[in-house]
Order: C-alpha cells, then structure tokens, then sequence
C-alpha cells in the first residue's frame, strides 16, 4: 500500500501539492486526471523520490519513502506508472511500454506482462489503446 499524509511541495514560492492525503492499495489501478500545473506529475515523482516533499509523509509497505533507511532501487523497482506521454519510448507502443519493467527488471515471462497490462488497460478503459505509439495519445 502507498499512503500519502498531508503531502505539501513547493518550487519555489509555488505550491504544487497542497495537503493530499490519500491510500492506494496493492494491486489498485488508479488514473490521476486534472488540468495542466495540478500536480499530477509531481506527486507520481515523489512517490519514487524523484521528488522530495517539504511536508508530510508517504509510506510504502509501512516504510516511510522519505526515510535516510529508504532502499530507493528496491522502492522504484516495486513501483510501477505510466505516464500519457512523459518519459514513455516512442517507438514502443503503449503495451510495450507498460511491460518493459515488469519483464527486464522484476523477469517476468512477456506473455504473463502482456497479459497483466491488458488487464490493467481494460480495468482504466484504456485496452483499446494498447497499440498506440506516444505520439498518438492525446
């Protein structure tokens, strides 16, 4: 599970994230929506410590994300998103993208990722799209 505890970031005089609490349990698929500048991107990169928070906590599994004892390979390699455009291949399809991890870091046969990435497509109605490059999503 990753908990977010009254999460704040700034850049700046700018407040990116403002007080967001939140649960996602293991195995849930979740979407982030909202317009340009909401924090959508930020809160993602602080969850795998790309980003630091000024205020609050997240926790993973029970550890604290933002901890000196933080083992920050082993959280990034437990921890997987996929973003509509940034930082995806673009010359791999939205499937391939979604695999890649699964199958070169944690060595799960592709068919079993192809599969699981289905899944997670259909379950956010988004299976319809597995063949499309980057470039092609709005």
């Amino acid at each position: 599970m990753i908990m977010f505890s009254s999460i704040n970031k700034w850049y700046g005089e700018y407040q990116a994230l403002t007080d967001i609490t939140a649960e996602v349990q293991r195995g849930e698929v979740v979407v982030l929506c909202g317009p340009s500048g909401s924090g959508k991107s930020t809160l993602i990169r602080t969850v795998n410590r790309l980003e630091d928070v000024q205020q609050g906590q997240i926790l993973f599994d029970g550890h604290d994300v933002n901890g000196t004892d933080a083992n920050v390979n082993r959280l990034r390699s437990r921890v997987g998103f996929v973003f509509q455009s940034f930082n995806l291949f673009p010359h791999l399809s939205v499937l391939d993208n979604i695999i890649l991890t699964p199958t070169k870091v944690r060595g799960l046969k592709s068919s079993e990722a192809r599969a699981r990435a289905m899944e997670l497509l259909d379950r956010v109605g988004l299976a319809h799209k597995s063949g499309a490059y980057p470039a092609q999503l709005s």
